[in-house]
């Protein structure tokens, strides 16, 4: 099998599991071509370097566009909640809140630690030629932040200062999740 077969079908495996989740309501035709070849391009480069280079692997196509787990698709679709949460709330600064000494929860600490990880796993990565580490620094951060999104409420936080404080991390989250899959070749979408 070439490439472009296997790319041709991890595009309509996008397009069949986008469209059965629901993920591409009030997309225009064009919009959700884009972002079914998106999908299936990122599902395909995701999976061959989330697997460190010295280590065999076997692809499947379908564990790959899976919205659950360590795919391209899951930390894409994270991407696509954050900035869809921060254009309902209006948010467009990156000015860091005030209220900072105000208890910090463990989710919002364990996302803002692994925000903190971003410099030195990418020099890791860099100086050892291997972006299995970028690939799951990314994924840990959309776990991390998929956690914070569950468990703790931003848009209707009990107070001012923490909705500023979650809506700012989630801001932060957003801009390293698209830099790491930048950094892989892949792109993230903004809606889904």
């Amino acid at each position: 099998m070439d490439a472009d077969t296997i790319i041709d079908e991890m595009v309509a495996t996008a397009a069949e599991t986008t469209r059965s989740l629901g993920k591409v309501e009030g997309f225009s035709a064009e919009e959700a071509t884009k972002l079914y070849d998106m999908l299936g391009v990122g599902a395909i480069k995701y999976f061959l370097l989330r697997v460190n280079p010295k280590k065999r692997l076997l692809f499947n196509p379908k564990d790959s566009i899976d919205f659950q787990g360590n795919t391209a698709s899951f930390i894409q679709y994270t991407h696509a909640r954050i900035c869809t949460m921060l254009k309902k709330a209006g948010y467009h600064t990156a000015k860091v809140p005030e209220g900072w000494v105000v208890p910090i929860s463990e989710a919002e600490k364990s996302v803002i630690l692994q925000l903190s990880r971003y410099q030195e796993t990418l020099e890791h990565a860099a100086k050892t030629y291997n972006p299995a580490l970028m690939a799951d620094y990314v994924y840990q951060l959309a776990k991390a932040y998929n956690y914070l999104y569950a468990t703790l409420p931003i848009m209707r936080a009990e107070t001012k200062e923490l909705k500023e404080r979650r809506l700012y991390v989630s801001w932060a989250a957003s801009i390293l999740i698209k830099k790491s899959m930048m950094l892989l070749g892949i792109e993230v979408p903004e809606k889904m």
